[in-house]
This record gives structure tokens, sequence and C-alpha cells, in this order.
């Protein structure tokens, strides 16, 4: 067993020796999550019954590019596709949009500035772009900058990284100077990213990967947003090698969100399964309706007792 720490959360991964052992039916010091990673048929038909969740470590949203902005709106539900014609409109008439379809480094570094300050103004945020940074810069003619100015001042910025076989313009990483928080701000950059995706020619537009745990390092704000936006959720393995499945068990939201919510796996056959929600709550029978949408077949609640 190796027991982890990420931003507070306490993990206990267990191996093929501790299941067997028992030691996934118990509690396990003070995790607060329990985890198998690529899970064998035996060991997901022992712990399914015993409150475990079967689900990719990723998800990876996606939707169609289409032509024109009415065309996109019109796909939206009327009263999110009023708002985001609101949010388009304001947004643009009080700021500046410039676009790269090759990304200038140093533009990318005054980027980089603004997306540290959004980060380290969110309660569990995490720099996971200072890993890619060098790579945008050696490989520019492949990543795309999307800028919104107030002046000579940069509030907000998409980085999207071109994804021809996938014929898909790829979201990557987005901030915002925490000084202009405005949700309509993050929704004009979505619009935009499409509008840009059309123009190059891309079929598909993602809005890049999150890991498959909201109320922890993301927010579950973040996972209705992105659907209500129209993007849908399919674990990372179908676009991108190497995400394994878990097996996990949520034993205390002390340090996330309430209620918390992830996807999961209906069956273990991972290529056939439906994917369901989960909201996690200390709450019973907590409201599901928010988090469904057309990928889930199901949306349950799972009652999750005080220490």
């Amino acid at each position: 067993m190796e027991l982890t720490t990420h931003h507070g959360l306490r993990i206990a991964v267990l191996d093929a020796a501790d299941v067997a052992s028992g030691a996934a039916l118990e509690h396990t010091g003070d995790a607060d999550l329990l985890r198998v990673v690529d899970p064998t048929a035996e060991q997901y038909a022992e712990l399914i019954p015993h409150g475990f969740l079967f689900k990719p470590r990723w998800l990876f949203w996606t939707r169609p590019v289409y032509p024109t902005l009415d065309a996109y709106v019109d796909t939206l539900q009327p009263r999110m596709g009023r708002s985001t014609r609101r949010a388009v409109s304001r947004t643009g008439s009080r700021y500046r949009l410039e676009v790269e379809e090759a990304i200038d480094p140093a533009r990318l570094d005054t980027w980089f500035t603004l997306y540290e300050r959004h980060i380290l103004s969110l309660p569990r945020g995490t720099l996971y772009a200072a890993e890619d940074m060098e790579w945008f810069k050696t490989h520019p003619e492949q990543v795309v900058g999307i800028y919104l100015y107030s002046g000579d001042r940069m509030v907000a910025g998409l980085v999207c990284m071109k994804r021809p076989r996938h014929n898909m313009l790829r979201m990557t990483y987005y901030a915002y100077d925490p000084d202009h928080r405005d949700h309509g701000l993050a929704r004009f950059m979505y619009v935009q990213a499409g509008v840009v995706a059309a123009e190059l020619g891309y079929e598909v537009l993602s809005a890049g990967a999150d890991p498959n745990f909201y109320g922890h390092d993301v927010a579950t704000g973040l996972y209705l947003f992105k659907r209500r936006l129209g993007f849908r959720a399919d674990p990372l393995w179908r676009y991108e090698p190497d995400d394994p499945p878990v097996l996990e068990k949520v034993l205390s939201l002390d340090r996330c969100e309430d209620p918390s919510f992830c996807v999961g796996y209906g069956e273990y056959d991972v290529q056939r399964a439906p994917l369901t929600g989960h909201v996690m709550s200390r709450t019973p029978g907590a409201a599901t309706e928010p988090f469904h949408a057309p990928m889930l077949a199901s949306v349950l609640p799972q009652h999750l007792s005080d220490r």
C-alpha cells in the first residue's frame, strides 16, 4: 500500500496483495480515498459491492465545430443560449481579442504569468501548464494563442493545441486575471475558441482534459459549465493512450466540495460500458438533476457519512 497526499487529499493506493488481504474493505488510517489502478475483473467483482466506483482517471471534453456563432448557440438550451449571446456581445465590446495561429514565445511568457496568478488564487490550484511550457516554445507552429486585452493588459488567455489526427483544436490551458472575475469572460473565450477552430478548418473543439473527481482539484462548477456549453465528456483513453481505469472509494469529503462528482463505468468492459454519474454528498438523496448529461446513462446519489 502506498499512502500519498495531494493538496491535502489523502490517497491510499492499493496493490493486488492489499486487495487479496482484505485491506480494501477496511478503513485505511486517515485516508480520504482508496484507489486500485488498472484492476482485474476479479478485483472489480469483489470491490464494486463495497462502494467502489470503476472509472476513468481523466475525462476529455469535445463538441462539434459549427460554422457560425448562431449555429452553435442554437444547439444550447434556450436560457444558456441567451446568456451566451449576451456574454459574447458585452465582453466583445469591452475588450480586445488577439489570436496567434503560431504562438509567440514572448507573449506565452506573459500568459504564463497570468496563469500563475489565476491558479494560485484557487483553493487547490495546480500549475499543470508548467510542465508543457518548454514543449509549447519548441513547437510554436502547433500551438494557438487566444488572448483578451484591456488596453495593454492581458486579462485572459487560452493556449490551444492543434490535433490534426483528430481534426481537432484542443483548448489546453485557460487563465484569467483574478481581478476580472466574470463568468461572461470565460464563456466568451470558450466561444471564441470555437470561432478560431472553424476558421482553421477543424471539425472538433476540445475543452481539454480534467481529473475525473470534480470537487477537489477542479470544481464541480467546471463540469457544469462545460456541459452547459454543449461539450461531451468521454474517457481520455479514447483520444490519448496511457489512461488505465481505476477502482476508487471516497471515504470522506472533508477536503472536497459537498457535493462532489465523478463519472464511472457501468460495467467492467470499458469498450462497451455505459457511463454513469455519481453525486457524492454527506446529505442523503443529494440532487442529481444538475449533473445529468447526454453522455450519461444515469446519475446516482452516493451518501457519505461523516467520520
